[in-house]
């Protein structure tokens, strides 16, 4: 479980990545590993994260199998950790690359257990935070 690694381990790397783990975990936990990550990744290190920006409906197939997803992540939470770049994908999955600046921003990170926050709702919140959403393409944020 991602939110039970020693904090001082993300320290060793140089890259970290966070693909499809952050829509599984709660509010709390989310926020807590989130910060985590930044407050003990190395000066130089980068973070690779990857989540739907709307609470992208998926259930368990049984009991504590860990797929239900159980939060939603707005982009503007995304975009308001000051990414170095970003990409998205269908059906609206951002790739973000952030830094150890990214830390300074933690506390706007706002996913949202509100399973009505549909895939049209976050595609209204990434065009009011104007993220450019050409599928596939690398943004980098000057």
């Amino acid at each position: 479980m991602a939110q039970e690694l020693p904090s001082e381990i993300f320290r060793q790397y140089d890259i970290i990545c966070l693909l499809d783990v952050i829509e599984h975990l709660d509010v709390q936990s989310a926020k807590w590993l989130l910060r985590s990550i930044l407050a003990n990744m190395s000066e130089d290190a980068l973070f690779f994260i990857s989540t739907p920006l709307w609470f992208y409906p998926q259930d368990s197939e049984q009991l504590g199998d860990l797929e239900q997803h159980l939060i939603g992540v707005p982009a503007s939470s995304m975009m308001a950790l000051q990414p170095l770049m970003y990409a998205t994908n269908y059906p609206l999955v951002g790739g973000f690359i952030l830094n150890k600046k990214s830390l300074d921003f933690v506390d706007f990170f706002e996913p949202t257990p509100n399973k009505s926050f549909s895939y049209e709702k976050g595609l209204a919140v990434a065009n009011s935070v104007r993220m450019n959403l050409q599928p596939g393409v690398v943004f980098k944020i000057s």
